[in-house]
C-alpha cells in the first residue's frame, strides 16, 4: 500500500527563484537603493542563468589590437567555457572556436605568430583563418572532405581598438550602443595605444563582487586607507547617469594634491590632455564585465572570466602610448606600475574573500547602498532587466 503520510521534498529552481526576487526589489531611484540579495553572489544555479541571460546574450571584451599587430599574430583565451582564437590575417582580425573539430581538443594555447596550427591530439592542421589544410590518415573516411571543415567563426567588433564577441546573432551592434562615449575613446587614443604588459590573476569569488568593488570608491578609507586614500579619499568620488551600456565613476586627485599623484613616473601623458584630466583617474564599466581604467598617461582594460559561482579569474590589460613605451628604461616603469597595482589587487582580493564568506551567511541580506555605490545599483539594474 502507497504510504501517502510520507513527506516528499520538493525540487525548487533556486536560480530562478533568485531571479525572480531580483525582479521584484527594484527601486525606482538611487536613494533607496540596495545590493542584490547575497545569495546571486553564491547560488551555482543562478550562476548558470547568468551564463544563458547575461554573458551568452551581450558583447564580451576579449582584447586590444595591440596583441595582434602582424599578420599571422594569434591570442587565445577561455570565456564562458568557450576556448576562442583570435588572429590577424589579410583580411583582417577574426574570433573562432579553437576546439578541434576531430576530437575537441583545443589546437592552440597562448599566443603566438604562425602559418598554421596545430592541434596536439592528432595533428589536424588549420591555418590562420581557421580552415582545416590538412588530416593525416583520414583518407579512408567515407565522404570526409576537409575542404568543407572550418573552425565555427565567432561574432566580434572591434570599437576604438578593443576587441568584442557576442554568441548572439539579434545583440545589437556594440558601436551603436557605445556611440555617445566613442569621442571619450578618441580622447584617450584608445587605438592607437600598445599592450605595455597583461596581468592576469584568480579571484576565489564571484564575478559580481569583483565588478562592484572595482566601480567604488568608497572603499577607499578603510580597505586602501594606506595606497589610494590619501591621493584619491573615496569621499570626493562622484557618479553620474548611467548609459545605454556602461556606468562611471569618477575619482578625483585630493585638492591640494600633486599631479605627480596621478601620473607615472617614465610615462608621457596622452597629448590633449586638460588640467582637469590630469588631476583625476575615471573607472567605466561597460556591462556586463569590462573594467577600464582611465588614467591620463595609461589606460588598463580588464574582462572578468567567470568561472563559477565562487572563482573568476582576471585578465588585465594595461596600454600605453607609442612615445612612452620608447623611453629610456620603460622596461622598468612597467614593473614599477605592476608592483604598485599588486598591492592594491591584494587589498581588494583580501576584502571580497571576506564579503564571500559572510554572503553564505543565512542570516545576510541585501545591504542599503550609499550615493558613493550608485554604480553598483547600476548594475543591478543591468541584471534586472537581463533577466526578464
Amino acid at each position: 500500500m502507497l504510504d501517502v503520510s510520507r513527506k516528499i521534498d520538493c525540487v525548487v529552481d533556486e536560480g530562478q527563484a533568485i531571479a525572480e526576487s531580483i525582479i521584484a526589489q527594484q527601486s525606482t531611484h538611487a536613494g533607496q537603493a540596495t545590493t542584490l540579495p547575497p545569495q546571486a553572489y553564491h547560488s551555482e544555479s543562478f550562476f548558470q542563468l547568468e551564463k544563458q541571460k547575461i554573458f551568452r546574450q551581450d558583447w564580451l571584451f576579449i582584447g586590444h589590437i595591440s596583441q595582434i599587430p602582424q599578420v599571422g599574430d594569434y591570442f587565445s583565451i577561455d570565456i564562458i567555457d568557450e576556448p576562442l582564437l583570435c588572429t590577424r590575417s589579410e583580411e583582417g582580425i577574426r574570433v573562432m572556436s579553437r576546439v578541434c573539430l576531430h576530437r575537441w581538443v583545443p589546437i592552440v594555447e597562448g599566443s603566438g605568430n604562425a602559418k598554421v596550427l596545430v592541434c596536439p591530439f592528432h595533428n589536424w592542421s588549420y591555418n590562420i583563418q581557421g580552415q582545416l589544410v590538412g588530416a593525416p590518415q583520414m583518407n579512408q573516411a567515407e565522404d570526409f572532405d576537409r575542404k568543407s571543415c572550418q573552425l565555427p567563426q565567432i561574432r566580434s567588433e572591434i570599437v576604438a581598438g578593443m576587441i568584442f564577441i557576442t554568441f548572439s546573432a539579434e545583440v545589437e551592434p556594440l558601436v551603436t550602443r557605445l556611440a555617445p562615449v566613442l569621442p571619450l575613446f578618441e580622447k584617450y587614443h584608445f587605438a592607437e595605444l600598445q599592450t605595455a604588459y597583461p596581468l592576469d590573476y584568480d579571484c576565489p569569488f564571484n564575478w559580481k563582487m569583483a565588478v562592484e568593488t572595482f566601480m567604488e570608491c568608497y572603499h577607499h578609507s578603510a580597505v586602501h586607507r594606506t595606497t589610494l586614500e590619501d591621493s584619491f579619499p573615496g569621499r570626493l568620488s562622484y557618479i553620474g547617469e548611467d548609459g545605454p551600456g556602461w556606468t562611471f565613476c569618477h575619482q578625483p586627485l585630493r585638492k591640494n594634491g600633486d599631479i605627480s599623484e596621478v601620473l607615472t613616473a617614465g610615462l608621457l601623458p596622452f597629448a590633449g590632455m586638460s588640467e582637469e584630466d590630469l588631476r583625476r583617474i575615471d573607472l567605466m564599466l561597460i556591462y556586463p564585465f569590462c573594467l577600464i581604467g582611465l588614467n591620463p598617461d595609461r589606460i588598463s582594460i580588464s574582462t572578468l572570466l567567470p568561472l563559477n559561482s565562487a572563482m573568476t579569474q582576471w585578465h588585465r590589460l594595461v596600454l600605453v602610448s607609442r612615445e612612452s613605451m620608447q623611453q629610456e628604461g620603460f622596461a622598468d616603469t612597467a614593473e614599477m606600475m605592476k608592483n604598485s597595482s599588486t598591492a592594491i589587487i591584494a587589498e581588494d582580493l583580501e576584502i571580497n574573500s571576506l564579503q564571500r564568506r559572510g554572503s553564505r551567511s543565512q542570516l545576510a541580506r541585501p545591504g542599503r547602498l550609499g550615493h558613493l555605490e550608485k554604480t553598483v545599483w547600476h548594475l543591478a539594474n543591468y541584471i534586472r532587466s537581463k533577466l526578464r
